[in-house]
This record gives C-alpha cells, structure tokens and sequence, in this order.
C-alpha cells in the first residue's frame, strides 16, 4: 500500500482464546508516525483493506470476520478521528509509554461511552498506567517483564474487576500451559509459529508418504499417466482431490468424476499444492491456525520465487510448508529433514536458510514476525510485498474453505 509516498506494510498476528480458536488479529505496521485519520478514515482505500482483509479468517468450517487491535498514538486518541471507525471491528489499542493526562483519560472514558473497545499494552503494573486499568477491556500484560507469581497476583485481580486479562510474548507452548492455568483470558505471542520438542519422535507414515509423493512429482519431465498412478495409490487422497476440484474453489461447469481427468485439469503444480494442503489438513489435533499459517507462507514463498525465477517457485513453496512441518507434527525439524527425501537446497533453506530459497524464507519469516529491521535489508520492494503478503492471506482462506467442503 503507498501512503504519503511511502509504502506501509502490515502484517496482522492471531490473538487466541483459551480453546485455541483465533477471536482478534493483532495488527502491526511499519512507520507508525504515519498511522493517522487518512489511513483509518471509513471511507479510504486503506481503511477498507484493513477490514476486508485483516479482519477476515476461515475457522470452524467457516468464514467470519473478528476484529483487530489498532495501536493508535495519543494525538489521534485525542482527537475525534477514532469516533469515525467502525467499534464493531476495532479494539483501541493503548500504549505503554502513552503520557497520562486529564484529557486523555476523558477521551477515553468517551470512547467507552461510545461502544468502543479499549485494550491497555504491555503493562507490567506500571504506576501512571493504573488509573487506564479500570478503564479497560482488556489488559495486556508483558510476560517477559514480570515474574510469574506477580503475574498470577494480577491476572486474578483482573478477573474479579471484570478486564480479561492477555498476556503477551507468550513464545512457546510451556508458557501457554502456564498463562492458562493463571487464569489468563486470552493469549497472543510465537507459541504457534515454534515446535514442543518430542524427542525421538518419528515421522508418522502417512506424512512421510506424502513427502516422498511430492518428491516424485518434482521430477521435471513427469508424465500425466505416472501422476495418476502416483495419486491412486492413496485411495483417501484420491477421493478428497476429487472432491477438491469439484468444489467451489474452481467453480466447474461439468463435474470432473475420475482421477485421470483431475490430474488434466489441475496440472502438475497444483496437484501438488493439494496433495500437500490435504495431508496436513488431516492433522485435526492441532490448531487450525498452524495450517493456516503454513499455507500463507508456503505461497508467499512461491509469489517471492515466482517475481525472480518462475522454475523456483515449487521448490520455495514447498520449503515454505516444510519449514513447519515440526509443529504440525511435534517432530524436530533435523529429525524430517533426516528423514524424508527432499532436495539439498530445500533441506538447506529450511535448516540453514542458506541460498536462494533460504533467503526467501527468511524475508518471509521476517514479515510473519514483523521485523521491520530486516524487511529493511531485503531485496523485494515494499509495495510487491504488501501486496503478495494480502494475495497469500486471501489464498490461505480459500483453500482452507476448500479443503473443509472435501470432508
């Protein structure tokens, strides 16, 4: 997106419930000195971009839209240009090191009073913040600046005074299992981007098949015929391919009712978009959002590859649905990389983010996290990433909601 002449990223995070089920996205930007009326007003081109792309996610065998936490600066917190947006698909999002005055906590309570909700971040029982605590929906609270007996203390006073507590920073699945039993309402943090470690675990056949499947469909001068014959040996995966392909993702004029004519229609790229997208979607016991984000990056990958060498984008789409393939399956990554057959440069990307295909990985990574320092450092132009970034959120959901409509 371009806004003054200057392109403005935005990525957005998923906040959880205690069911692991995404209830807001976290939105975070670069250049937050841009961030004023212009960008949020209703009737702009970005504000209408925030809402029908970062508020939208396919969850439960369906599409809904939850809303998101704008961090507003105290200048726009003080003027009338919040009381504009839509309080529905919006929590105000209020900094730590805000100054705290009279008048801002009259624009507050006023924003209260008008139906918006206000979540206070990163506190950490900070003196000047306490007079916004009571004024608050929701409280987040900086894990990684408390001890965890503090925590507890405050968590629990949260609760009784009626703001559901958030705590932030929460970077693996121990902490989650900790802020839960404290009582924590909500939970947002890279717990859902980073492995439980299971040591010893082995790669489960049937994901193990898969791989071997792909690797066979990489070869470059593979036939129709030896496609279908791969396919049908999975009689599970055959099934749920048709019925792909007859759902509403491709929108058939005719019903396609053998394998034979699928592996036509789809073609080879994306019967191995498929095969791997409805694999992964078998691991039920996971969060769906772990499979969602792998589908963004792997295309996200594959749109980076694609603007540099089209004949690299397969081997970066697949490195980035590989590349977290340890938390889908709790399996560290060396113990996959061991022990399924995949190319040098994409076990090397994944493991080491080394080459080209490493690089683009890592530019990726950096845009899932919000890094702006190293998005500075890369070679791709901020306005084509913004836009790949939107394509890949949009491309996820549809295949998300295609593969549910194959069940």
């Amino acid at each position: 997106m371009e806004h003054n002449g200057t392109d403005l990223l935005m990525v957005r995070q998923p906040i959880f419930d205690r069911d692991m089920k995404i209830v807001s996205y976290q939105l975070r930007y670069q250049f937050s000195e841009l961030i004023n009326d212009s960008l949020f007003d209703p009737e702009t081109e970005g504000s209408m971009l925030v809402m029908q792309t970062f508020t939208s996610v396919f969850q439960d065998g369906e599409v809904r839209n939850v809303p998101v936490f704008l961090p507003f600066p105290s200048s726009m917190l003080k003027g009338g240009e919040v009381l504009l947006l839509p309080k529905k698909e919006i929590v105000v999002e209020i900094h730590a090191d805000i100054p705290v005055t009279d008048l801002l906590v009259e624009h507050l309570k006023l924003l209260r009073k008008q139906g918006f909700r206000l979540a206070l971040d990163g506190f950490s029982m900070q003196g000047h913040l306490i007079p916004l605590v009571k004024l608050m929906n929701i409280v987040k609270i900086d894990f990684s600046l408390m001890h965890r007996h503090r925590i507890e203390k405050l968590v629990g006073l949260l609760n009784r005074s009626g703001v559901a507590p958030l705590a932030q920073n929460v970077d693996d699945f121990e902490t989650l299992l900790f802020c839960k039993k404290a009582g924590f309402k909500l939970f947002q943090g890279r717990f859902i981007s980073r492995p439980t470690k299971v040591l010893g675990k082995t790669v489960p056949g049937n994901s193990a098949a898969l791989l071997q499947l792909l690797q066979q469909l990489q070869r470059p001068n593979i036939t129709p015929q030896e496609i279908e014959d791969l396919i049908i040996m999975d009689p599970k995966l055959s099934f749920k391919i048709l019925r792909v392909v007859n759902s509403a993702a491709y929108q058939l004029s005719r019903p396609i009712d053998s394998m034979q004519q699928a592996v036509v229609y789809l073609g080879h790229n994306q019967l191995k978009k498929w095969a791997t997208l409805i694999t992964l979607a078998g691991n039920s016991d996971k969060p769906e959002a772990i499979a969602m984000n792998l589908l963004i990056r792997g295309r996200m990958c594959e749109l980076l590859a694609e603007s540099l060498d089209s004949a690299l984008q397969d081997s970066a789409f697949m490195v980035g649905m590989v590349s977290q393939l340890d938390i889908l399956l709790d399996v560290e990554m060396n113990e996959i990389l061991r022990q399924v057959p995949l190319d040098d440069a994409i076990k090397s990307a994944i493991s080491e983010q080394a080459g080209v295909l490493g690089k683009l990985l890592h530019d990726v990574v950096a845009l899932e996290e919000a890094n702006w320092s190293e998005i500075e450092k890369s070679s791709f132009d901020k306005a084509f990433l913004e836009v790949a970034y939107r394509h890949s959120l949009q491309w996820a959901e549809h295949a998300m909601q295609a593969l549910a409509e194959s069940d």
